[in-house]
């Protein structure tokens, strides 16, 4: 039998798409080492233009989605926004062999080849209507690409909502009692809450048979408290909150109120972690004192039982 034969009647394996040097390429230079090949324009992304252009921009990860993929699928999809003081970048972070470990807050540089308009992509995966504008990466196989997440971060940069002056109330924020009350069918609605205690990770199975992690927040204000639900790439975030510590600016949150009010990140929802603004601060201050309250230890009453004999006294 010929070469040639041999060849068309052996049977044909199916590949993920990637050669060798690509996967070694990829294995051997992780995102967090990739340093660029090319200039780069550092950009706000506000002055993000659509096109082909090698660009970077830096921001805060203020909502993802880890789009759900077969298991016989090599490749998936997390969509992420970030944001900066001007505007929000919409990511399309396509991966194979590498998992990004995301979550709320962290500080990334985007460094792409590519920018588009920030309208709806239709897919109804992702609604992309606080966007500024797109872009999409692939970095396992463009080189040019890389989603950079930050070693080194203050908590200073990006923190600051856009609105905010300083001064005045945001636009759109309410106590989280107004919101549960019906503040959450205004539009553009926001509520600032801190974290009062964080469950226990659970993984449930979908009704397209998909395993889901879920994560239940427990969130309160000066007026109220609720439940933060929080479902697959989103739990990872909540491994930094801190209880009575960790301030969030939920922006369009999702609500559920059968029987006790429940909160949840949609697709349009943006979340600020411990924003730079007054009302934060006084929050913050005010869980710390109501902790404080909480935690008074009472002294032992003098003129009463004397304290030497308080072990000897029997059970009832």
């Amino acid at each position: 039998m010929s070469i040639s034969r041999k060849l068309l009647t052996a049977p044909c394996e199916n590949g993920d798409g990637f050669t060798a040097a690509e996967v070694e390429t990829a294995m051997r230079s992780p995102p967090h080492n990739w340093e660029p090949r090319k200039q780069y324009k550092s950009l706000q992304i506000c002055e993000l233009s659509p096109g082909q252009q090698y660009v970077t921009s830096r921001g805060r990860v203020v909502n993802l989605y880890d789009q759900q993929k077969p298991s016989n699928v090599p490749y998936g999809c997390c969509r992420v926004l970030v944001r900066d003081d001007t505007g929000i970048l919409l990511v399309r972070l396509w991966y194979a062999r590498y998992s990004y470990e995301l979550h709320l807050g962290q500080l990334v540089t985007v460094f792409t080849t590519n920018i588009s308009n920030g309208e709806s992509t239709g897919d109804g995966a992702f609604s992309t209507h606080d966007a500024t504008c797109v872009t999409t990466l692939h970095p396992e196989r463009n080189s040019n690409c890389c989603f950079k997440i930050e070693a080194s971060d203050d908590g200073t940069l990006f923190k600051r909502p856009f609105d905010y002056n300083g001064g005045e109330q945001l636009t759109g924020l309410m106590t989280l009692k107004s919101y549960v009350e019906g503040g959450h069918e205004v539009a553009d609605s926001r509520v600032l809450v801190c974290i009062k205690s964080i469950g226990g990770r659970k993984t449930v199975t979908t009704k397209k048979g998909n395993e889901l992690d879920l994560l239940n927040v427990g969130i309160f204000d000066d007026t109220s408290d609720a439940t933060l639900s929080l479902c697959g790439g989103l739990t990872a975030s909540a491994t930094p909150w801190k209880t009575s510590r960790t301030i969030l600016l939920l922006s369009n949150p999702g609500f559920r109120g059968d029987k006790r009010p429940v909160l949840c990140i949609n697709w349009g929802s943006v979340v600020d972690v411990d924003p730079d603004m007054k009302d934060a601060e006084w929050l913050r201050g005010f869980a710390h004192r109501m902790t404080m309250k909480e935690a008074v230890n009472f002294s032992f009453p003098e003129g009463g039982m004397a304290r030497w004999t308080a072990h000897t006294l029997e059970f009832r």
